[in-house]
């Protein structure tokens, strides 16, 4: 594996680039047990749902428990997270130099299931904003399928100049995600580096078919620099 076998790489941005899925499952579980499911706790949200869009949480929510969550609810959460995002998400070690080092080589891009004004917020207050560009961030609202279905990173590849699945890369924290980048046809690093369980994610990526595992974006540039 070298940066030279790819022409984009698309990051995940809530886990892999910031830590900001205790803040952001922190809300969703606010949503939840105000609708009377108290055992959504913020651990157990981040257990069942870390890098899942809202469309998808609703689905399992009504599945379970016959219950659907008003749409109201889930867009007054995004002033709520813009609101509470100073302070309270921090930069993931050596993400930034790796940001640098990849966007030196090829093109870069994020593919996030968050909402865009939140991704835009979370990437700027941590300084990514020096590599990336407004045009080059994509979300579920570019998609009618977010992830795990791979038509988000699809859509990233095409718009950042058709480029074939087979020279992008992915980096990813969460199943639904690396689900996503394995059925682009993609190569997909799974990154555990601030993973609340890295044993279960682990063996969650190893089982999708990721094609490699970190838990540092260190060894993750030693990798692609050799």
């Amino acid at each position: 594996m070298n940066i030279k076998n790819y022409d984009l790489v698309i990051f995940d941005c809530d886990g892999t680039l910031v830590d900001s899925e205790y803040l952001h499952n922190k809300l969703n579980s606010d949503v939840l047990i105000s609708l009377g499911l108290e055992d959504y706790t913020t651990e157990k949200c981040i257990h069942d749902f870390a890098g899942s869009s809202w469309g998808s949480i609703k689905q399992v929510i009504h599945a379970r428990h016959g219950v659907d969550v008003p749409q109201a609810l889930i867009n007054a959460r995004i002033p709520k997270t813009l609101t509470l995002m100073d302070g309270n998400i921090n930069l993931i070690p050596n993400a930034l130099d790796f940001v640098k080092f990849v966007s030196m080589s090829c093109k870069i891009a994020v593919g996030s299931n968050g909402e865009p004004p939140t991704v835009a917020k979370s990437l700027e207050l941590q300084g990514f904003m020096d590599y990336f560009q407004p045009t080059s961030l994509f979300t579920k609202e570019d998609v009618i399928n977010p992830k795990p279905a791979p038509d988000l990173f699809l859509y990233a590849a095409k718009q950042m100049g058709d480029i074939a699945p087979s020279r992008c890369l992915v980096i990813e924290d969460s199943d639904a995600g690396a689900a996503a980048g394995v059925a682009a046809g993609m190569d997909v690093f799974g990154f555990t580096g601030v993973s609340h369980d890295k044993k279960r994610a682990e063996s969650l990526l190893k089982d999708i078919g990721v094609t490699a595992i970190f838990d540092n974006f260190i060894h993750m540039q030693d990798t692609l620099e050799g």
